[in-house]
């Protein structure tokens, strides 16, 4: 009887791992007699038994993964450092037709520096031989002009020159004449005008009425147009 009973209980145990038998129906379970209603009871309590360890096996996967997770940190993404631009460098920086161009107006201002000094070696020398050379002297208008703008130029017309450039013009008429004279007279009443402003400050007058554009010429200039007018008066 013992080996029926267990036949009997493993066939229905096959039969409804088998089927689709729905173990949590209890309507099923009524219909059935003693021995099938023990045998689905402890069927139906073994898979309750495996879905509440299923269960608790997935929630414990959860937190392991979680913890998992929590364990491993991020990677932080690298932030690009950013390269300092030369910009500075390429505005500093001069092209090659700039650099062309500088060189150009340095060569042009050391040719135009030559040739002032050529002109007034020329000149000065024109003037030695008009005194020193007389028969091979030749009048060049020119020089003459040049001598004329620059007769107060000690750096053009030396001191040493200077006697020489008086004796040239003493003998000058007409209207050069009278420019030199009107040039001179030009530089006594600077001096005069400067002098007066000097004794206006003294006096106290306003500066609102006096005339800050004057200014005293150097006394160089002052004395050669004193010495001309009086060469030229004579």
């Amino acid at each position: 009887m013992v080996g029926k009973k267990k036949h009997k209980t493993k066939r229905i145990t096959e039969e409804l791992e088998e089927t689709s038998f729905d173990v949590n129906n209890d309507t099923n379970v009524d219909n059935m007699d003693s021995d099938n209603k023990d045998i689905v009871k402890s069927h139906k309590r073994k898979h309750a038994s495996y879905e509440n360890l299923s269960h608790s096996n997935k929630t414990e996967n959860q937190y392991d993964t979680s913890s998992d997770t929590e364990s491993k940190p991020k990677k932080l993404k690298k932030k690009k450092k950013l390269v300092p631009s030369d910009s500075s460098e390429k505005k500093n920086k001069k092209s090659i037709r700039q650099m062309k161009r500088e060189k150009h107006a340095e060569r042009q201002a050391a040719a135009e520096a030559v040739a002032k000094d050529q002109l007034k070696s020329q000149c000065l020398n024109y003037l030695s031989q008009w005194k020193y050379d007389r028969p091979n002297w030749k009048f060049m208008k020119a020089k003459q002009v040049w001598l004329f703008k620059n007769k107060f130029s000690t750096n053009l017309i030396p001191d040493a020159s200077w006697p020489l450039l008086l004796e040239y013009f003493e003998s000058a008429k007409g209207n050069i004449r009278n420019l030199l004279l009107a040039d001179a007279n030009k530089i006594i009443k600077q001096m005069d005008d400067w002098t007066d402003l000097q004794n206006n400050e003294e006096n106290n007058i306003p500066e609102d009425q006096q005339d800050s554009s004057i200014t005293k010429p150097h006394d160089t200039v002052y004395n050669r147009a004193r010495s001309l007018i009086q060469c030229l008066e004579e």
